[in-house]
């Protein structure tokens, strides 16, 4: 597929459709992926070997204890195999080999198309993308489901949006929403996050109180065992694209760990700052942030697609570029770009000390281990209600605590040392 640049869609207004297969892993011709996989150059045992899994195969269904006549399987692929996602994305491979100014995206069967709209012809450009995308459905038996067709369209053009729609490969309308899930994040048409921190905030609080009221237990090793396993997950599930700069959306993000840690038996005699110290837990903040750091590290390894950075190599090691803001940009599109990876990403991972910003060559966990002794050294204290009369500095933030300059890194210290003595 077509590689992705950010940068060709800044300051741009962005429609993007989402389309949906209809059963696909179970439609899978078997003729046109083995010819396919024969044509980027995979043959011998290998391509027999995946001829035999794929072919020659009979299934049955038992309906009230009795089992039918074995029917050969015309199509698919063996559910929970390895092979099936795979195979999939393989026959996806060459789905935008004719679409001409759009970008197509597949994560396994959900595949998005996305162009930028500063006219009505843009949208008749998009449109003929996603024509030439149904001819291609047509030719490799792939099957859409129409009626789960939707659309996003990002940016405040309401002329173009009330003249223009776009049509499915059945000729109806494809409807616009104004938030919609793609892989478990919610996008909303403002290109903020305000309802997934929203709905992210919800799940993890349900389970919170469902934690409490199952388990009768306050003890430290399983309180902190039910939080780690099935409540964290729900608070930094993708939290690289969606970390909030909103001081209310920080604060009611903490608030819920703050809550559940309050639980702990012998937790209430401290504060939130001190509770932290003592379980050895992150807060919120700072573990987003460090998911983020994380992720650009991993951009410049080229362990996962870099998403438009790039990287220049100063005196004191490598640094990323920050996007430039335009100064003169209306307030929202600056805390926008303020809030969103390409800029947050950069600016956290060049404030990293230079043994972190120059680790090459290691493993992740290599690096989480370098990069969380270093965390350590930084206080971590979150700006809440009851606390802020103790803070120093302007959030917790390590962009806020951490003082940057040509020569290197400077701590930004918190004296709170009278605040935790008791």
């Amino acid at each position: 597929m077509k590689q992705f640049v950010w940068g060709g869609l800044v300051d741009q207004y962005v429609d993007v459709i989402y389309l949906d297969f209809a059963k696909a892993f179970d439609k899978l011709d078997f003729n046109i992926t083995l010819q396919k996989l024969y044509d980027i150059g995979l043959n011998g045992n290998m391509l027999s070997w995946i001829t035999s899994f794929l072919t020659n195969r009979k299934q049955s269904v038992i309906v009230n204890g009795t089992k039918s006549t074995p029917e050969d399987v015309l199509s698919g692929v063996l559910r929970g195999s390895v092979l099936g996602p795979l195979l999939f994305l393989l026959m996806l491979g060459d789905i935008d080999e004719d679409v001409k100014s759009a970008f197509v995206s597949s994560f396994a069967d959900d595949t998005r198309v996305m162009g930028k709209v500063s006219s009505a012809n843009d949208v008749v450009n998009l449109q003929s993308d996603l024509e030439s995308i149904y001819q291609w459905s047509e030719w490799n038996n792939a099957l859409f489901n129409s009626d789960k067709f939707e659309c996003l369209r990002y940016g405040s053009n309401s002329d173009i949006k009330e003249s223009t729609h776009y049509l499915s490969n059945s000729g109806t309308k494809i409807e616009s929403k104004e938030t919609l899930k793609d892989l478990g994040v919610k996008m909303s048409a403002n290109a903020n996050f305000n309802d997934h921190i929203c709905s992210s905030i919800q799940s993890a609080q349900q389970k919170c109180a469902w934690i409490l009221r199952t388990f009768a237990t306050r003890a430290r090793r399983p309180m902190l065992l039910l939080w780690k396993s099935l409540v964290l997950h729900n608070l930094d599930y993708c939290s690289q694209l969606w970390s909030p700069t909103s001081v209310g959306h920080i604060q009611r993000l903490e608030m819920v760990q703050k809550a559940f840690v309050s639980k702990i038996i012998g937790m209430r005699q401290y504060d939130y700052w001190q509770q932290l110290h003592e379980l050895k837990l992150y807060s919120l903040q700072r573990r987003r942030e460090r998911y983020i750091t994380i992720y650009i590290w991993k951009v410049l390894e080229k362990l996962v697609p870099n998403f438009g950075i790039t990287v220049n190599h100063r005196r004191h090691g490598r640094f990323c570029e920050v996007p430039h803001i335009k100064p003169n940009a209306p307030s929202r599109i600056k805390n926008l770009r303020y809030s969103s990876l390409a800029v947050k990403g950069p600016r956290l991972f060049n404030i990293m000390p230079s043994h972190i910003r120059n680790k090459k060559s290691c493993s992740v966990e290599q690096f989480k281990t370098t990069l969380d002794k270093y965390l350590q050294t930084i206080p971590d204290h979150p700006r809440l209600p009851g606390l802020t009369m103790y803070c120093r500095n302007a959030s917790n933030s390590l962009m806020d605590m951490i003082e940057t300059s040509d020569e290197g890194l400077t701590l930004v210290e918190n004296p709170v040392e009278a605040h935790f003595s008791h």
